[in-house]
């Protein structure tokens, strides 16, 4: 037991639970401020530089209209006629859950915690937890569609069992290799540790399925390491690639050696999805997706602190979140 006694104890102590929570609230407003400068949505708005642009005709003009009843400053479109706020085209529109909690989520997310531990850990219901995880994922959604790799980049295919395939006749077929119920994810990665990684249908992968999921994510004339499939060589072929191949065998050092990032990459993502058993697979990519995204902000961590860097993200991006 530590000799030192708080000054603060008798006083925390005797707050009625009313005040107690204004004191709490004041607290977290002091962490989120020394952590990010701000202590409430509009303001980290500001300070990353979000514009007020008319959701409804994205005019750039407007006239400052008053408040709305939670005190956030109004705008006034000049061309519609629009009312709308400065977060009024983000995920973070009518947002009812504290800056502090959307904090926390946040560097939950990074770490892939399971929906269920957000949910005790923030005392939060499972209907708050689900929708933000679905806001932040649907922010993402595009994310890979403009990343290209260059130089040497390694490539590779890994697979997951379909489980709603596996509820069809395919089970009484008892297939044996690479059969339909699995799901092929094709990845890559370059040595500058740029990643992709896109499902490519089910079962083994065709030359023309390959060609089609990669050839705008690598730049022409670049060095492609992989294990020798066939249904790389169109890939190759039309993008004039250097191929370097290394057999896969588990046994021959040169093999566990030359290929052991894109293998690593391939148990990582493994490893990911797993931590989501009961995911729905329609929304297999979007987690792919999220992973992708938060490896680019892991590499650049010594830069920019990971839940900062999302945070600016989440504000910046003009996705307002509609319900399915």
């Amino acid at each position: 037991m530590s000799n030192f006694e708080n000054p603060f104890k008798d006083f925390v102590f005797s707050l009625p639970e009313d005040k107690l929570d204004l004191l709490i609230e004041c607290i977290n407003n002091r962490k989120d401020y020394d952590l990010y400068g701000v202590t409430n949505l509009e303001d980290a708005a500001i300070k990353y530089g979000r514009k007020p642009i008319c959701p409804k005709c994205s005019c750039e003009n407007y006239i400052e209209n008053g408040h709305t009843p939670a005190y956030h400053k109004r705008f006034k479109c000049e061309n519609c006629g629009c009312s709308y706020t400065l977060l009024s085209d983000s995920v973070f529109n009518s947002s009812k859950i504290s800056f502090h909690k959307i904090l926390k989520y946040i560097q939950l997310m990074t770490f892939n915690v399971p929906l269920q531990q957000c949910i005790e850990v923030l005392e939060i219901s499972s209907n708050t937890a689900n929708l933000w995880r679905n806001k932040i994922f649907q922010t993402v959604n595009g994310y890979q569609d403009t990343l290209q790799l260059s130089g040497r980049i390694w490539i590779d295919e890994t697979y997951i069992e379909d489980y709603n395939v596996l509820g069809s006749d395919y089970i009484n077929q008892k297939p044996r290799g690479l059969s339909k119920t699995q799901i092929c994810i094709v990845v890559a990665i370059d040595s500058n540790k740029n990643m992709v990684a896109i499902i490519c249908g089910h079962g083994k992968p065709s030359s023309d399925r390959i060609y089609k999921i990669l050839h705008n994510h690598i730049r022409p004339n670049s060095i492609i390491v992989h294990d020798g499939e066939k249904a790389h060589n169109k890939l190759i072929r039309e993008l004039n690639l250097k191929s370097e191949v290394y057999k896969a065998n588990t046994k021959d050092s040169s093999y566990l050696e030359k290929m052991a990032l894109i293998n690593n990459m391939c148990s990582w993502i493994k490893r990911y999805i797993w931590r989501f058993i009961g995911m729905d697979v329609e929304n297999l990519q979007t987690y792919l997706n999220w992973f992708i995204y938060l490896q680019r902000c892991k590499r650049d961590n010594d830069k920019w602190s990971k839940s900062e860097r999302i945070l600016r993200h989440l504000i910046l991006e003009k996705t307002k979140y509609t319900r399915k």
